[in-house]
C-alpha cells in the first residue's frame, strides 16, 4: 500500500513540476487562473449602474412638474442632464446618445392631479443597454409614483378630514414589499461574475491538461522523456498520478477565490467549508477526467486552445444562469449535459450565494458526479487502446 501511494505521488509531483517548466502550462494552469479572477470583475467594482444621464421633458411648466424634475435629479441610479420644453429635441439628444432616457411630463399634469384624474407620465429609455434602460426605467417611475401619490393623499386627507396616515392607508390599502433575496443591491457583479469564476476554473484546467497532455505521443515529448521511469509507469499509476497533481492544485485556486477574491470584490458568501469541500472534489473529479479524455483526442496541444477559447461563450451560456434551462431547444440541453460547468455554476451559486447545505446541493452534484464517473472509464479505455496501439494520439 505504501509503495501504491509512492508511486502516485512521484508521478503527480512530477506533472506539477511541468506546469512551471513548460511555458504554456505556466499561463493556463497557474497564471490565467489568478489573472482571469482579477480582471473579469475589476470592471464591475462599482456594483450596480448610477448616474445615468437622462432628460425631463416639461410640458406643463408648474410648480409640480418641477417638483417632480427635482426629485428625479435627486435619484441616485440617474443623473437629469438636460430639462427640454419639446420632446424632439429629447429624442435628438437620445439618439446622440448623450442621454440614455427621457421622461415626458404631459401638460395640464397638476391641474388634471388636482382634479381627481389619471395622467401618463411616458418614459423612453435606450432599450439596446438592458442595465442601463431597466434603472431609468425605475428611478423615473418612482419619482412619477410619488409625486402621484403625494397628490392623492393630499386630497384624500382635507377631502375627508382624516390624518394623513389614515389617507396613506385608503390610497394604498394592500401595501406590497418587495425583497431582493440573495442579491440586495442588484448588482451586476454579483450576478454574472460568480458563474465566470467556476467557467474559468474548467476552461483553465481542461485547456490546461490537454496542453501537457496532447504532445506527449510526438514531437520531441518522447525523445526527451522516453526513458524516464515516470512515462512508463503502469497505465492507472500514471493517470491516476496526473490527475492528483491537477487535482491539488486547483483545490488551491478554489480556496483562493473562496477567501480571496469573493472578499477583495465583497462577493456574497454564504457558503459553509464542508458543503464547498464536497463541491471541490466532485466538480475536479469530473472536470480533470473530462479533461483526461479530451487530451488523448487532440494530438496537437495548440488544438485544444482554439477549440476551447472558441468555445468559451457558448459553454457560459448554456451554463443555466444567463437564461432559464428549460426555455433552450431539446438539441442545446443534450450537448450541455456533457459539459461539467452546466451543473457545477449552478452548484456553486446554490452554496456560495444562497448557503445551501450539501443535502440541498445533492440534486446538482449527482449529476456531475456521474459524468465524472463516465469521463473517468472512458479515459481510461482511451488510455489503455492507446497504450496497445502505435497511433500518434495523446497520452495521458
Amino acid at each position: 500500500m505504501f509503495d501504491l501511494f509512492k508511486r502516485l505521488l512521484k508521478v503527480a509531483f512530477t506533472e506539477w513540476k511541468l506546469f512551471y517548466t513548460d511555458p504554456a502550462a505556466v499561463l493556463l494552469l497557474v497564471v490565467a487562473g489568478v489573472i482571469y479572477a482579477f480582471y473579469y470583475p475589476t470592471p464591475y467594482m462599482n456594483q450596480t449602474v448610477s448616474e445615468v444621464p437622462v432628460a425631463v421633458v416639461d410640458l406643463d411648466h408648474t410648480v409640480m412638474s418641477r417638483e417632480l424634475t427635482q426629485m428625479s435629479e435627486s435619484a441616485q441610479q440617474i443623473r437629469v442632464r438636460y430639462v427640454f420644453s419639446d420632446v424632439r429635441e429629447a429624442e435628438e439628444a437620445l439618439a446622440r446618445e448623450e442621454i440614455y432616457g427621457f421622461m415626458v411630463i404631459p401638460a395640464d399634469m397638476e391641474k388634471d392631479l388636482r382634479n381627481g384624474n389619471s395622467v401618463n407620465v411616458n418614459v423612453f429609455t435606450h432599450g439596446a443597454y438592458v442595465m442601463l434602460h431597466g434603472n431609468i426605467g425605475t428611478a423615473f417611475t418612482t419619482c412619477a409614483l410619488t409625486v402621484g401619490a403625494t397628490t392623492k393623499v393630499k386630497r384624500i386627507a382635507l377631502g375627508k378630514k382624516v390624518p394623513a396616515a389614515k389617507a396613506m392607508a385608503m390610497r394604498d390599502p394592500v401595501p406590497i414589499s418587495i425583497q431582493t433575496m440573495y442579491n440586495s443591491t442588484g448588482s451586476y457583479s454579483n450576478y454574472v461574475v460568480p458563474s465566470v469564476l467556476v467557467l474559468i476554473l474548467q476552461q483553465t484546467l481542461v485547456i490546461g491538461i490537454c496542453v501537457l497532455g496532447g504532445p506527449r505521443g510526438h514531437r520531441r515529448f518522447r525523445g526527451k522523456f522516453q526513458n524516464s521511469p515516470v512515462e512508463n509507469e503502469r497505465m492507472h499509476y500514471r493517470y491516476f498520478g496526473r490527475s492528483l497533481a491537477y487535482f491539488a492544485h486547483y483545490c488551491t485556486f478554489i480556496l483562493f477565490y473562496h477567501f480571496v477574491v469573493y472578499n477583495v470584490f465583497d462577493f456574497p458568501r454564504r457558503g459553509e467549508l464542508l458543503p464547498m469541500v464536497v463541491f471541490a472534489v466532485v466538480f475536479l473529479f469530473c472536470v480533470i477526467n473530462f479533461g483526461m479524455v479530451l487530451s488523448q483526442v487532440f494530438l496537437r496541444r495548440e488544438t485544444s486552445v482554439q477549440i476551447f477559447l472558441f468555445l468559451s461563450m457558448p459553454v457560459l451560456f448554456l451554463g443555466n444562469f444567463s437564461w432559464p434551462s428549460y426555455l433552450l431547444p431539446g438539441w442545446m440541453k443534450a450537448i450541455a449535459s456533457a459539459i461539467p460547468s452546466t451543473f457545477a455554476i449552478p452548484a456553486w451559486l446554490a452554496i456560495e450565494q444562497r448557503g445551501a447545505d450539501i443535502f440541498d446541493a445533492a440534486p446538482l452534484l449527482y449529476p456531475l458526479a456521474i459524468q465524472g464517473v463516465f469521463y473517468m472509464v472512458l479515459g481510461l479505455l482511451l488510455t489503455r487502446f492507446r497504450d496497445g496501439s502505435g497511433l500518434k494520439t495523446g497520452d495521458m
